[in-house]
């Protein structure tokens, strides 16, 4: 008994992966038509999966800085447990205290999660760009139930 519930959650987790991996995707390219590029993050001053975060949210411009008052976002935050219509603008911290990292926190309390996007399995989806093949585009992908690093489970290429 016990091993068919376990198959039906696993079945649901990866079901629900493709579906975030698929609204990622979707979001990425609506910033990059946008804004004429894929985010990112040439100060360095926050992980890719923030940066992914925090361009999809609306508090990265196009030039991959921080954006006070933020752009509308480009995601559906709620398939992630998000709620970014729940903040007040005149709570936000001043970007220029602690590099940033003070948003990075303020954000993070208010969200009640990390500033990231979180596969079913607790792993923070990968976003790669530039990507480390050198290959053209993005990569975004799961490293699935496993959290183990190499070859992706999942990736968005895989989703067309």
């Amino acid at each position: 008994m016990f091993k068919g519930y376990f198959y039906v959650l696993e079945k649901q987790a990866d079901k629900q992966a493709r579906v975030e991996l698929t609204a990622l995707k979707v979001s990425i390219e609506e910033y990059r038509r946008a804004f004429n590029g894929y985010p990112t993050c040439p100060q360095n001053v926050c992980t890719p999966g923030e940066c992914l975060f925090l361009s999809l949210a609306g508090f990265h411009n196009e030039k991959g800085t921080l954006e006070l008052p933020p752009y509308p976002p480009t995601i559906s935050t709620h398939l992630f447990g998000y709620d970014l219509k729940s903040y007040d603008l005149t709570q936000i911290p001043d970007v220029e205290h602690n590099e940033g990292k003070s948003l990075m926190l303020w954000l993070s309390e208010m969200l009640g999660k990390d500033v990231a996007f979180i596969d079913p399995w607790g792993n923070e989806y990968v976003y790669e760009y530039p990507r480390e093949d050198k290959g053209p585009g993005f990569r975004l992908f799961s490293k699935g139930p496993d959290g183990k690093t190499g070859e992706p489970e999942w990736s968005a290429d895989d989703l067309e």
